[in-house]
């Protein structure tokens, strides 16, 4: 195995070494091999230059593209900017998506991935609308605006394939002075709620419907000048359901970010329906 004859063992081989003379010695003087200059492998080189090769139309997608934050960056005083730059997904990072799609850690995944498209403020530190839109922009610079998905009429039950375009998607644009916090009035009990601006790194806490309603007090700073956890839980119980829909939104629809809301028309009966374009597991796939 070592040469065309097959009958030599590794001790013939070296005896045959040992009597072939030394190597011939290297301009430096040594008995090493020649290694180019460099230092590098040429077999390495050889694959790097083939790849840039293969590569080189897709090189100027991996550039980022400047969006306005919904927030217009207000919430990140040491970013100092109001855009954020997006970069479309690598293959690479559609298998890690899909692969986490059905699993525990699908929402890590996909704050793993989205965080290394985006060049802007701290990830965690994003509030969630501006995540969202991170979100739908991500998908719209990787497989184009227009994204395709079946949809059931509300009347007639017919599935009706929808083609929305995310370059039309309305942006509200957070006005005036912000701060971390924001304050509405309940309409039944007619008291002041002061409720958190959520961020990325809130979001464990919010991993299923459940969650969310157990955790609604952890968001409420106070509720008129009541900022102990206990009275702030015991009110949210004893509340109506109008008040906790109004906290809810406060807090988890603030009046900023994108607007998902679309309106479509069943292709069957003609029913007027209206519906909200979600992020599901196929909503980073090629339509």
């Amino acid at each position: 195995m070592f040469g065309k004859d097959k009958t030599k063992n590794i001790v013939d081989l070296a005896k045959e070494f040992e009597e072939s003379g030394p190597a011939e010695a290297n301009p430096s003087g040594d008995l090493r091999p020649n290694v180019p200059a460099d230092g590098s492998v040429p077999e390495v080189n050889v694959v790097k230059d083939a790849l840039a090769s293969l590569l080189e139309n897709v090189q100027s997608k991996d550039t980022y593209v400047e969006f306005n934050l919904p927030s217009l960056g207000k919430f990140y005083p040491e970013y100092e900017k109001q855009t954020v730059g997006v970069r479309p997904l690598k293959f690479s990072d559609e298998k890690r998506i899909q692969q986490s799609a059905a699993g525990d850690r699908a929402l890590d995944a996909l704050n793993s991935v989205l965080a290394s498209c985006l060049s802007g403020p701290n990830f965690m530190e994003l509030t969630v609308p501006d995540k969202l839109y991170c979100l739908y922009r991500l998908r719209q610079l990787s497989y184009g605006s227009t994204y395709t998905f079946p949809q059931k009429c509300e009347g007639c039950k017919v599935e009706n394939e929808i083609n929305y375009e995310l370059s039309s998607m309305k942006v509200d644009y957070l006005e005036g002075e912000v701060d971390d916090t924001v304050t509405v009035l309940l309409p039944d009990s007619k008291k002041t709620a002061v409720v958190k601006s959520l961020r990325v790194k809130h979001e464990e806490k919010m991993s299923s419907f459940k969650d969310i309603i157990q955790s609604l007090p952890d968001w409420i700073e106070r509720i008129e000048e009541h900022k102990d956890r206990n009275i702030i839980s015991l009110f949210v119980e004893g509340t109506t359901v109008k008040d906790v829909a109004a906290l809810r939104k406060a807090i988890y629809s603030p009046p900023y970010g994108i607007d998902t809301e679309h309106n479509f028309f069943c292709s069957e009966c003609g029913t007027k329906n209206t519906m909200n374009i979600g992020i599901n597991a196929n909503f980073f796939f090629t339509s």
